[in-house]
C-alpha cells in the first residue's frame, strides 16, 4: 500500500496549488516614475538615444557571480551597469505604483496574502545594440529576498527580450514603448537576455524582499481532512520496497519527505518565505500534520538520479559525436578526436555540459540525502546527513522536470546503455510521528536528540535517558570525522558520561573518526576515562582509529599536527586524561609506522623520498605526544630499519629543531629525538667511510623473490648481482615480459630495458606502425602504451645508468621475442 498513500498524497497536493506561477509581468503609466542619474540628471520617459549614451558614459561593465567569486566577461554577460547610490527614484505616484504592482506580484506569482513584499532597487542596467545576459540564475542577497523585480524604462529597441524558465517551462517578457514595463520572477528562476538588435534596452533590477507582517487566517482551506487520511496510513502501513522480489514488507516508514518544486538556500529557506506552490502545500501539510500529532521540519536535499539516455538523432554520426579524449597522444589532434584510442567507434568518454536536450529513456538509479535541516520549533537550524528511502519520498513535480545544477554523461557503461548522471538540490518538508520525533531526528546525526538524552540527564531521569540512547544502537554507525562531525561529538561526549553505562557510551562515541577528536574534547574525554576505566578508554580509542590500513588522506596528517596539543590538554585535564592521551599516541605511531614500513617498500626514489619527507613531519609530531613507554618503543623501532628510513628521520628531526621550546629538556620527546640524532649520525659517518665501488663491478642489490614465485625473477637476480654481466638476451613471453617490467620499475633498479638491435617491428596498417582512424585515415595513437605507437617496440625506459635489461615487445600473448642487456657504465 504504501505507493498508494504517496501518490494520493501527491496528487492532493497538485490539486491544491494556488493559481499562481514563476513569474509574472505588469504594465504602469510612465507618468508615475520621476528617476535622476548622478552625472546624467532626470531621465525623460521614454528614453532617447542622446540621453541613454550619457548613461553609458557613467556606467561600468557589470559583473556577475559564480560561485564565490565575482566575474567581468563580456562573452557571458555583456551590458552597463550604474550602482544604487547614484540613482534616486520618485515622483508624486510612485509609492503607490510601486506598492500595487507588489500586490499584484503576490498574488500572480501565488504567494500567500500574509506576506508583504518590498522591492530593493540593485543597480540601472543598460544594453545596446549586440548586448545580452547568458542563462543564469540570481543569488539571494539577503536573508528576505526570494525574487527579482526587472522594471523596463520605455525605449525604442528591439530585441533584448526577458526569458525565464522553470519547471521545463518558459515565459517571453517583452518590454512596452511607452509604459513601465514590471517582470517578476523567483531567484532560482534559470533566465536570459536576449541579444539587443537595435536601439537601446534600459532597466532598473531590484531584489523582491518577503516579510511577514500580516496575521495569519485560521485556514487556507484546501484538502486537510484527506490529506491527514493519507499520512496515517502512510506512517501505519507497511513501508513498500522499490524492487521487493517477493521479500516481506518492511517496517512501516519512519518519515515522509515531500520534495518542493523551489530551490532555496539554507539561509532563505524559512516557513514565511517560501515560494509560488511551495507555500500552499507546505501550509496544507502543516495544517494536515497537527491534526494527526505530527512534527513538520524544513529541509535541503541532494538528489542524484542515473539515467539511460542518449543524445539527440541530430548530434549522432556513425562514430558518435563525443569530445576530445582526454588520453589521446596524438599532438596534431588539437582536440578534434571523436575516436577512442584504439580507433573504435562510439567509445564515448566522461564529460560535463549542458544535457538539456537529451532524451532520457529509464531510471537506473537515485540517491537523495538530506543535508540540513530546521529545528521543528522553527528556531535556527543544523547539518545533517540522513538518506532517504524509496518509501519514504513524495513529490508532486519529478525531478526530471527540473532543471539540474549538474549533469555528466559517461556513455557506454557495461551493463548499462548510455548514462547521464543529473544532481538536484530541493527543498522538502520532512514529517514524522510525534511519537517517533526521537528516532526521527537521531538517524540524521541530529544533535537536537542528544540534547533531548541531556535533558533527560539533567533532569535525573536516567532510566529514560538511557532507553532512549539504547534505542539509537541499530542506526548509530558511521558519523564521520574532521570539524565537520566535531560538533556532534561535543554533544555525545557529556551525554555518554553522564549515562553512566560503559556499553552504551561505547556505541555513542564508536561512530566518529581520531581526526574528529581535538583539545576543546579534553575535559570530556579525560571525565570519561576515569568514570568507565582505562580498558575502556583503550578500546574506545581504537574503535577512532578504524581498520588497520583504511586509506587515512590529508585529514589524518592535519590531525597529527594537532595531537602533541590534544595530548598535552588531556594530561592537564581533571579526571584521568593520560588513559586517553597514552592509546591516541599509541594508535598514532601504529598508522605512521605502517604508513613508513610501505613507503621502505617503494623503489622508485624519488616517489619515496617525497613520501618519506612528508612522514616525517607526522613522525616528529608523534614522538612530541607520546609518553616515556611509547617514545623509546619507537626510537627503538626506527633504530631498526634500513638506511633508507633516515629520509624519514631527517625531516622529522628538522621538525623539531624548528620548535625546541615545544620540547623541554629530560622529557620522553626530547630523548627520543637525542637518541635519533645519535642514530642518524652514525649511520651517514659509517655510509662515508664505505669503499668506493670498483670500475669493473656491475652487481647491484637483488630484486628479490616475488610472492607470485614466477620462476623468472631468481634469473633476474642472478644476473643483477653478478659482478661481470651487464648484457643479458633473454627471450620471453608477453606476461614474463610485463611481469619483469613490473618487478624493475617497483624496485626501482637503476636497469633499462628495450629490444635487442636487429629485433624486427612487427608489420602495422600504415608505415609507421601505427592504426589508421577511421573516419579520416590518419594515424591514431594507442591507449595501452603511451608514446609507443602499435606495432612498435619500446624504446627503452632509461631509469639510471649501470645496467640494461633487454626485454622485446610483442602483441602475440604467447610469442617469444629477444632483448638484450647492456652494461653502460661500471
Amino acid at each position: 500500500m504504501g505507493r498508494g498513500a504517496r501518490k494520493q498524497l501527491a496528487e492532493l497536493l497538485g490539486d491544491a496549488q494556488r493559481c499562481g506561477d514563476f513569474s509574472t509581468r505588469i504594465e504602469m503609466s510612465a507618468r508615475a516614475l520621476r528617476i535622476e542619474v548622478d552625472g546624467v540628471g532626470e531621465l525623460p520617459l521614454p528614453l532617447r538615444a542622446p540621453v541613454t549614451k550619457k548613461l553609458i558614459a557613467q556606467a561600468r561593465q557589470a559583473s556577475f557571480g559564480r560561485g564565490e567569486q565575482t566575474l567581468s566577461d563580456t562573452r557571458v554577460r555583456d551590458t552597463w551597469e550604474i550602482t544604487p547610490d547614484r540613482i534616486t527614484l520618485g515622483g508624486t505616484d510612485w509609492d503607490r505604483t510601486l506598492d500595487g504592482v507588489l500586490d499584484g506580484v503576490r498574488t500572480a506569482l501565488g504567494l500567500p496574502p500574509t506576506v508583504v513584499l518590498r522591492a530593493e532597487l540593485h543597480a540601472l542596467l543598460v544594453y545596446g545594440k549586440g548586448q545580452f545576459f547568458l542563462p543564469h540564475q540570481d543569488s539571494e542577497k539577503d536573508d528576505s529576498m526570494m525574487g527579482t523585480l526587472v522594471v523596463s524604462l520605455p525605449s525604442h529597441h528591439t530585441g533584448g527580450e526577458l526569458v525565464v524558465s522553470h519547471a521545463g517551462r518558459s515565459v517571453v517578457h517583452q518590454t512596452s514603448r511607452e509604459k513601465l514595463t514590471f517582470a517578476a520572477f523567483y531567484a532560482d528562476c534559470l533566465h536570459e537576455v536576449k541579444p539587443v538588435k537595435s536601439g537601446y534596452r534600459v532597466t532598473l533590477t531590484m531584489n523582491l524582499l518577503a516579510e511577514r507582517i500580516r496575521p495569519a487566517g485560521e485556514d487556507d482551506g484546501g484538502p486537510v481532512a484527506d490529506l491527514a487520511h493519507c499520512l496515517t496510513e502512510h506512517f501505519t502501513e507497511p513501508a513498500e520496497e522499490r524492487y521487493a522480489y517477493g521479500r516481506q514488507k518492511a517496517a512501516p516508514p519512519n518519515r515522509l519527505v515531500c520534495l518542493l518544486d523551489h530551490e532555496y538556500t539554507q539561509r532563505g529557506l524559512d516557513w514565511d518565505r517560501l515560494k509560488g506552490a511551495d507555500a500552499t502545500r507546505t501550509a496544507l501539510l502543516c495544517q494536515a500534520a497537527a491534526e494527526t500529532d505530527c512534527e513538520a521540519v524544513l529541509a535541503l536535499a541532494e538528489v542524484k538520479e542515473t539515467w539511460d539516455a542518449h543524445a539527440p538523432y541530430d548530434r549522432y554520426d556513425y562514430y558518435g559525436e563525443v569530445e576530445h579524449y582526454d588520453d589521446c597522444e596524438d599532438e596534431e589532434c588539437e582536440g578534434e578526436c571523436l575516436l577512442d584510442p584504439d580507433g573504435e567507434p562510439g567509445a564515448e568518454r566522461r564529460r560535463s555540459g549542458d544535457f538539456s536536450d537529451y532524451e532520457l529513456n529509464e531510471l537506473i538509479d537515485d540517491e537523495i540525502t538530506l543535508s540540513w535541516w530546521t529545528r521543528p520549533d522553527g528556531t535556527g537550524g543544523e547539518q545533517i546527513n540522513l538518506p532517504v528511502a524509496y518509501a519514504e519520498v513524495c513529490a508532486t513535480t519529478e525531478n526530471k522536470d527540473l532543471t539540474p545544477y549538474q549533469s555528466e554523461y559517461e556513455g557506454y557503461m557495461g551493463n548499462y546503455g548510455n548514462t547521464l548522471d543529473r544532481w538536484y538540490r530541493r527543498a522538502a518538508v520532512v514529517l514524522w510521528p510525534r511519537q517517533r520525533s526521537f528516532t526521527a531526528r537521531a538517524e540524521a546525526g541530529s544533535e537536537g536528540a542528544l540534547r533531548e538524552l541531556q535533558g533527560h540527564l539533567d533532569a535525573g531521569d536516567f532510566d529514560r535517558a538511557r532507553t532512549l540512547a539504547r534505542s539509537l544502537a541499530p542506526f548509530w554507525k558511521h558519523h564521520g570525522s574532521g570539524e565537520a562531525a566535531a560538533a556532534l561529538f561535543a554533544a555525545a561526549l557529556p551525554v555518554a558520561v553522564g549515562l553512566r553505562e560503559a556499553d552504551t557510551a561505547t556505541m555513542l562515541l564508536a561512530p566518529f573518526g581520531v581526526e574528529t577528536v581535538g583539545e576543546r574534547h579534553a575535559p570530556g574525554l579525560a571525565a570519561a576515562a576515569a568514570r568507565y576505566g582505562r580498558t575502556w578508554a583503550r578500546g574506545a580509542v581504537s574503535s577512532w582509529f578504524g581498520t588497520v590500513g583504511a586509506y587515512t588522506g590529508a585529514g589524518r596528517a592535519a590531525w597529527l599536527e594537532s595531537l602533541p596539543g590534544l595530548c598535552t590538554a588531556l594530561r592537564a585535564a581533571d579526571g584521568d586524561g593520560d588513559a586517553m592521551a597514552s592509546p591516541l599516541a599509541e594508535g598514532a605511531w601504529q598508522a605512521v609506522e605502517q604508513q613508513l614500513t610501505s613507503w621502505l617498500g617503494i623503489g622508485r626514489e624519488t616517489e619515496r623520498r617525497t613520501g618519506m619527507e612528508g612522514l616525517g613531519v607526522s613522525l616528529a609530531r608523534v614522538l612530541q605526544a607520546a609518553g616515556p613507554e611509547t617514545a623509546g618503543t619507537i626510537a627503538a623501532t626506527l633504530r631498526g630499519l634500513p638506511d633508507t628510513a633516515l629520509e624519514c628521520l631527517l625531516p622529522a628531526l628538522r621538525t623539531a629543531a624548528r620548535q625546541p621550546t615545544t620540547i623541554r629538556d629530560g622529557a620522553p620527546a626530547a630523548r627520543a629525538f637525542q637518541t635519533l640524532a645519535d642514530h642518524c649520525e652514525d649511520r651517514l659517518a659509517a655510509a662515508l667511510t664505505r669503499p668506493v665501488r670498483a670500475a669493473d663491478d656491475w652487481s647491484l642489490t637483488p630484486a628479490g623473490t616475488c610472492r607470485t614465485g614466477c620462476g623468472l625473477c631468481p634469473d633476474l637476480d642472478a644476473f643483477l648481482t653478478s659482478r661481470t654481466r651487464h648484457v643479458m638476451e633473454w627471450p620471453l613471453a608477453k606476461d614474463g615480459r610485463r611481469h619483469l617490467h613490473s618487478r624493475i620499475d617497483q624496485a626501482g633498479l637503476p636497469v633499462s630495458h628495450h629490444p635487442a638491435p636487429g629485433t624486427p617491428l612487427r608489420s602495422g596498417p600504415d608505415q609507421d606502425g601505427r592504426r589508421l582512424h577511421p573516419r579520416t585515415g590518419d594515424p591514431h595513437p594507442r591507449r595501452d602504451r603511451p608514446g609507443v605507437a602499435a606495432g612498435q617496440m619500446a624504446p627503452g625506459v632509461r631509469l639510471r645508468g649501470d645496467t640494461s635489461v633487454s626485454l622485446p615487445d610483442s602483441d602475440d600473448e604467447k610469442s617469444e621475442g629477444w632483448g638484450q642487456c647492456h652494461c653502460l657504465n661500471g
